[in-house]
């Protein structure tokens, strides 16, 4: 073996544990790239169908050919 004890490589497995959940658990909410507004505004431009939907926040609907 390399010669370091075993209380030591796990003293550092478990820090290195807590660091990266602690790393992973804290940040700041991401906002969405565009508003409603903006994403209503690019649908009329060509020339969907805007559809409103409070649980998927709306989506733009085109006419097949």
């Amino acid at each position: 073996m390399s010669g370091i004890p075993g209380w030591v490589r796990a003293v550092c497995l478990g820090a290195g544990a807590v660091a990266g959940l602690l790393g992973c658990g804290t940040g700041a909410p991401v906002p969405p790239t565009y508003t409603q507004d903006e994403l209503k505004a690019a649908c009329d431009r060509h020339r969907g169908w805007w559809r409103p939907d409070d649980l998927l926040g709306g989506y733009c609907e085109f006419r097949g050919p």
